[in-house]
């Protein structure tokens, strides 16, 4: 009822909070953590004015301050574009495909994202066929030594990269990871209990627009990289087509 009565009285946008959401546009648009000057002029304001809205967005956890005084996105934000998919009924588009390169391969085929800094199984496709499981959704897991670790580090902007590094966590070396951006994939033989290969490809190409990778692991010899190749990678162009065109996020 309220909302419809203050549709119907033409309510006024608040400006205040037009300005600060177009702060949070300029900042997604660059390709990095821009400084309180720069930020002035592109969006016409004065600096003191703009400072001020950028300590309320670091306070309410959208935006951090870095040491070099600028200003950079939290993760919050992915949280959102998250649940924009969900609104968009993306996420059942995507889990369709994921399904379909399940079936086509015969295994098990997940898709990941960097969350914090740990690996987050976003979306997971499982065969018709009996096979083991060991990667639910949600699952999370270290960025080392893993094949979707590999990929989304190797693939991360450079700003994303100083980030991880920053945490503390122990991370690939450069020269195994231009391995990976040279290969186009990655792969991992996990032989804590039993041998499990795992073979990862980047959902998109460009160093710095890759935000997700596909996985497919199996028992150690039961499939062979090639073949978990031809169907990974014509499902992360699929699934980078279809993000791209629903988002507007272009990753290649």
């Amino acid at each position: 009822m309220t909302n419809s009565t203050e549709a119907k009285a033409g309510t006024a946008p608040l400006s205040s909070n037009l300005k600060m959401l177009q702060l949070l546009d300029v900042l997604a648009d660059s390709s990095g953590p821009v400084g309180v000057s720069q930020l002035a002029r592109q969006v016409g304001a004065s600096r003191s004015i703009v400072h001020r809205q950028l300590v309320t967005l670091v306070a309410a956890g959208w935006l951090e301050n870095l040491d070099n005084g600028t200003y950079a996105l939290t993760l919050r934000a992915i949280r959102i574009g998250q649940a924009a998919l969900r609104h968009a009924g993306l996420n059942a588009r995507i889990a369709e495909r994921i399904a379909a390169a399940a079936e086509a391969l015969g295994e098990v085929i997940s898709l990941a994202a960097v969350d914090g800094d740990e690996i987050m199984v976003i979306e997971r496709g499982v065969p018709t066929r009996g096979v083991r499981v060991t990667v639910s959704h949600g699952h999370r897991f270290p960025i080392i030594d893993s094949a979707l670790g590999l990929v989304l580090t190797a693939y991360a902007t450079p700003d994303e990269y100083q980030r991880l590094v920053g945490t503390g966590i122990e991370l690939a070396g450069p020269t195994e990871l231009e391995s990976v951006r040279s290969h186009g994939y990655a792969t991992v033989l996990d032989d804590e209990f039993d041998p499990i290969e795992v073979v990862a490809v980047p959902v998109g190409r460009a160093v710095g627009g890759v935000r997700y990778a596909l996985s497919a692991h199996w028992p150690q010899g039961r499939t062979k990289v090639r073949d978990a190749l031809s169907v990974l990678e014509p499902a992360a162009r699929d699934l980078d087509d279809l993000i791209s065109a629903t988002t507007g996020l272009a990753s290649a």
